[in-house]
């Protein structure tokens, strides 16, 4: 549904033309991109607050965890108890999604999404399905950040697969994140390198496999690739001068 872009009137339609209510957990994904008007519109349409999201969370659980307390205060009454939480209360289920019992569910089950989620964008990838790979990456992003963490890879990969589908910025712009994230990581400079060229900008580009080469000397194929910039950099210099005659 529309909900993951967070277009209001659009879910309206959606449901005035049958659209399933619970399918992949609307009302989880409408908290979780702070869509509250789209949560209420799900609510009036029949959408059922006990059914789990992808991870295994209900969208009470999703409440607690984004700190969404009047949409607790909302969920709580229309939500089936959760066996294990003892105190079925607002207050009770606000101290289990607290707990570490807790917190390590969720650290497990994002980590089991996250593992199925790369292997699904590196078979995407050795198919050349770039566009699919793409998207799983960007999924697989999308949990690494709510796993608090941040993975240099995931962005070189996504960076790769906007290489191979010819958008040199966006793949520039993953190789940044890359970059920040793993500021001594050669590849990062590689990535960078080879979004630039694709931009035509070789005098950067050189600069990126140069500085990728400090951090690993013997890298072969970064050395082509500063050679092929180079060359680059030449034919352009003297195109620039021959169109000044």
């Amino acid at each position: 549904m529309s909900v993951c872009g967070g277009y209001l009137e659009c879910t309206k339609l959606l449901i005035k033309a049958g659209a399933d209510v619970n399918l992949k957990c609307p009302l989880g994904i409408a908290l979780q991109k702070g869509s509250i008007e789209i949560m209420k519109c799900l609510l009036e349409a029949g959408a059922d607050p006990n059914v789990r999201n992808e991870y295994g969370w209900l969208p009470v659980e999703i409440a607690v965890m984004g700190e969404q307390w009047d949409i607790l205060e909302m969920l709580f009454p229309l939500t089936s108890p959760v066996p294990g939480v003892r105190d079925w209360s607002v207050q009770g289920i606000r101290k289990y999604v607290k707990s570490n019992a807790f917190s390590k569910k969720i650290v497990e089950s994002l980590g089991k999404e996250l593992a199925e989620v790369k292997v699904k964008a590196a078979d995407s990838f050795k198919k050349k399905e770039y566009k699919a790979a793409n998207l799983f990456y960007t999924k697989a992003i999308e949990i690494d950040k709510m796993n608090g963490s941040g993975d240099a890879a995931l962005f070189s990969n996504r960076s790769l697969c906007w290489y191979r589908t010819g958008n040199g910025d966006q793949a520039l712009k993953d190789a940044l994140v890359a970059r920040r994230l793993r500021p001594e990581w050669p590849k990062a400079f590689y990535r960078m390198g080879a979004a630039l060229m694709l931009l035509e900008e070789y005098g950067q580009a050189s600069q990126a496999f140069i500085n990728g080469l400090r951090l690993d000397p013997t890298n072969i194929e970064m050395k082509e690739a500063l050679r092929e910039a180079i060359d680059f950099l030449k034919k352009s210099d003297l195109g620039e001068d021959g169109d000044d005659l």
